[in-house]
């Protein structure tokens, strides 16, 4: 991600075992923050920097345990829930007005331990962070045993200048470092439609990566949440239980999935520009074509996982990254332009140049020739540009299921089942998003 001055951001996660000391402070930064939400909240005419100084004498005789810098964080942490409430009312205002009338009411309520530390609390001594509690009471971490490779390499690269934040569970160390996309020569055109990743390249090349194993890992998680909701019907505090569980494991299973397709997709990529789809509004295109149906909007959203490799892809890149309109890529034809209709969900039409081809493959294309027009970059010469039409044409023995097919080695039953759940789940969530390409 990118902070002020568009200056690039590496987060780096370091698991720990707080200190009991650390705990009650994060407990008093939580109770601060819920103390004063509502003050804050009755009070919208107010600058959250005059909030901030009203706010800190009367919280400083409250917390005179803890040094004065806790008080300006619980201020901050304040701040920041109080900016995602807003934004997330003004989604909902937007596209679920009946959310937005069972929201506009309410007020939020931090639960999560977690406190932003100004960089007066902390500092890395050699591998040891230090972290000032009170003024007479310090808790030093030993980070010598840190297994994260690009720790010590932000570190350096940074000159040891870092945000922190702690959590019950994680260290988070944020390092603001330069990170130099130099534009090249030639550009990759990538287009990501689960169970594939299909790329263009401007000299010719065309390739894609499998992601059947992400799919399979979610429909898994969608036929067990499926069978807790069916077990679970009206005990609903004990199905949010588990569903947040499951959640969690998809989660902590696919993002490694997702880290491992990234690099090998930059690895075919190579030294080329990478042309990405902007799909930053998608989530709240599926939020409004499903609004009348809450359970179908989760699972949808909780199977889109498009945005979140391209995410990835970005911020792994080394050469230039630039993002088009992703409406009509997989409508329009690679060669004439013209509008395709899909007589299968994986072929397309023309009814100008009377072409056919493979949805995924001629969308590469399309987003390459928008990312160049970007750039300004040269056109591929007619030899490369033969070669990516002769790979997107639609072949005669294609068809949708071969495009979703199970992966080359022999699945198990419960494997078979998985896929057949999530290649008719994937199908429904790409006819609601359809229309935005």
């Amino acid at each position: 991600m990118r902070g002020k001055n568009s200056t690039p951001v590496r987060t780096v996660t370091v698991p720990y075992v707080p200190h009991e000391s650390l705990l009650r402070a994060l407990r008093d930064v939580r109770s601060g923050v819920n103390e004063l939400i509502p003050d804050w909240h009755a009070h919208p005419e107010e600058s959250r920097f005059e909030a901030t100084r009203r706010s800190y004498r009367e919280l400083r005789p409250l917390f005179r345990h803890l040094a004065s810098q806790w008080t300006v964080a619980i201020c901050n942490e304040t701040s920041a829930t109080l900016h995602a409430w807003d934004k997330m009312l003004r989604r909902a205002r937007r596209y679920d007005p009946e959310k937005f009338e069972r929201m506009r009411t309410g007020i939020p309520r931090r639960r999560r331990l977690k406190a932003s530390l100004p960089r007066w609390l902390y500092r890395l001594d050699g591998t040891t962070l230090d972290i000032t509690v009170r003024r007479d009471q310090h808790i030093r971490i030993d980070l010598s045993g840190t297994r994260n490779p690009p720790f010590w390499r932000y570190w350096k690269e940074s000159g040891g200048k870092f945000g922190l934040t702690l959590t019950d569970r994680m260290l988070v160390f944020n390092f603001r470092i330069e990170h130099n996309q130099p534009v090249v020569e030639y550009s990759a055109g990538i287009d990501v439609n689960m169970p594939t990743a299909d790329l263009a390249t401007s000299d010719g090349q065309t390739e894609s990566i499998d992601l059947t194993q992400i799919t399979r890992i979610q429909g898994a998680m969608a036929r067990k949440r499926e069978k807790i909701q069916r077990a679970l019907p009206t005990d609903r505090k004990a199905q949010d239980r588990v569903m947040r569980r499951y959640r969690g494991r998809e989660r902590r299973r696919v993002k490694p999935l997702l880290h491992q397709a990234a690099n090998e997709l930059l690895d075919k990529v190579g030294n080329r520009n990478v042309i990405l789809e902007d799909l930053s509004t998608t989530t709240e295109n599926c939020m409004q074509r499903t609004k009348r149906n809450e359970d179908e909007r989760r699972r949808r959203l909780s199977a889109w996982t498009h945005g979140q490799l391209t995410r990835i892809v970005q911020y792994k890149a080394r050469t230039a990254v630039v993002r088009v309109n992703p409406r009509g890529t997989s409508s329009t034809c690679p060669q004439c332009g013209g509008a395709l209709h899909h007589p299968s969900w994986r072929r397309g039409d023309c009814g100008t140049c009377q072409g056919s081809w493979h949805r995924d493959r001629a969308a590469a294309i399309v987003i390459l020739d928008r990312g160049l027009e970007v750039l300004r970059g040269a056109a591929p010469p007619p030899s490369a540009r033969n070669a990516l039409l002769e790979a997107a044409a639609w072949r005669p023995g294609s068809d949708d299921e071969s495009t979703l097919g199970p992966p080359t080695r022999p699945m198990k039953e419960d494997d078979a089942k998985d896929f057949e759940s999530m290649r008719g789940h994937r199908f429904k969530e790409e006819q609601a998003i359809g229309s935005i390409e």
